[in-house]
């Protein structure tokens, strides 16, 4: 429940609502078992989005104390702890374009178990895995296979995982991966529709990422390099408006993308500063950029996802269920059907109860469960709540 504190805070940060995001944080970090890097993040979200000093150095501290071993996040405590009797610099940023800033991964990836590889199926073997990434291009791959047509993705991770658009992906859960010297099967493992955002586990490891950019936000007229896996490389520049953008999201003047999506954006100085979407503005064809913060935050989330239990994805809404890991027919987060349940003469299953909350709700009229209801339709048996 901590985590999805976490994650529900953090989410209604970037949407804008502030006061419910703290309270949603606070309440997961009461939470002794809370700890690491999440109870960092939790901490520099608050610290990030208060405007006391005195709270925000406490948050900060709070922060390096959970994650002592995280340089970013000692950077941004020494950094403020600096700069914490000087005037701001001026800036015509509103705080709604301003990204919060996020840690780096958890320390001590490379002396623990890989924490992406889905255990089902059983990846085969391969040979060597360490290639040598030493341009940021060499990091974007293509990505076919999905719903939408071929795709572009690039390395968030060390031990394989991929970034790409949720519209590349769709409602698919494997694609094929395209490295530099081969093709490999990718496991979609988590996807965000609200973001625009996929993971996808690859058998790859790689040496280098593409650095993120030291700066929190993305100021009006940067000059943005979209790399796409197909060759293509697009200019553009970040695109002043007057609407309220959310912090994880940034409005570029591209109004055309050769692909899915799922290419990452670099600045001037070719740091990383986001990854190119397929969501444009209501009222126009101008393409919006996902901030690297928000997806580095969705990272360590994940990240912290797969040390709770054997989980597996949803491809209906891209959830790390748990109640399909454990056999269940439906994601106990949007009731959507396991593709290996389709067909099947469905039961009652006593190990799925806790994570469809048996007893707890309406008995369905037409099979008598009490699994609770999705858009009108029962868990259990997919009928109408009323009998027609």
């Amino acid at each position: 429940m901590s985590f999805q504190a976490v994650e529900q805070g953090i989410g209604a940060i970037q949407a804008g609502n502030r006061d419910e995001g703290v309270r949603l944080l606070k309440i997961a970090l009461k939470n002794p078992e809370l700890a690491g890097a999440l109870r960092a993040v939790a901490n520099l979200w608050l610290g990030e989005v208060s405007t006391d000093n005195n709270e925000k150095r406490n948050y900060y501290k709070e922060a390096l104390a959970a994650d002592p071993a995280n340089e970013a996040v000692r950077q941004r405590v020494e950094t403020f702890l600096a700069q914490s009797f000087m005037p701001p610099a001026a800036s015509t940023q509103t705080s709604a374009q301003t990204a919060p800033p996020m840690p780096n991964s958890l320390p001590g990836v490379s002396n623990v178990p890989n924490p992406y590889q889905p255990i089902q199926p059983t990846l085969p073997k391969t040979g060597n895995l360490n290639p040598n990434f030493s341009q940021p291009n060499a990091s974007v791959v293509a990505i076919t296979g999905g719903a939408n047509g071929p795709a572009s993705a690039f390395f968030v991770a060390r031990e394989g995982l991929l970034a790409t658009t949720r519209y590349a992906v769709g409602g698919v859960d494997q694609v094929t991966v395209e490295l530099p010297n081969r093709k490999a099967q990718g496991y979609v493992l988590r996807s965000y529709p609200e973001l625009d955002l996929a993971f996808i586990y690859v058998e790859q490891t790689t040496g280098e990422l593409i650095p993120p950019s030291p700066i929190a936000n993305v100021v009006d007229d940067t000059r943005l390099t979209i790399i796409c896996a197909n060759g293509n490389v697009l200019q553009g520049k970040r695109r002043a408006t007057k609407r309220l953008v959310a912090p994880q999201w940034f409005p570029t003047d591209i109004v055309d993308l050769p692909d899915a999506g799922g290419a990452p954006i670099l600045d001037e100085n070719r740091y990383l500063i986001g990854m190119i979407t397929r969501n444009t503005a209501s009222t126009s064809a101008y393409i919006y950029g996902l901030h690297i913060n928000t997806i580095r935050t969705q990272v360590d989330l994940f990240r912290q996802e797969t040390t709770e239990g054997t989980k597996a994805y949803c491809r209906h809404c891209g959830y790390y269920s748990r109640a399909l890991a454990a056999g269940g027919y439906y994601c106990e987060r949007c009731g959507g059907l396991h593709p290996q349940a389709e067909g099947l003469v469905r039961f009652p299953q006593p190990q799925t109860q806790i994570f469809y909350y048996e007893h707890n709700g309406m008995t369905c009229p037409n099979c008598n469960a009490n699994v609770g209801f999705h858009r009108g339709n029962c868990l259990r048996c997919g009928q109408p709540a009323s009998r027609t």
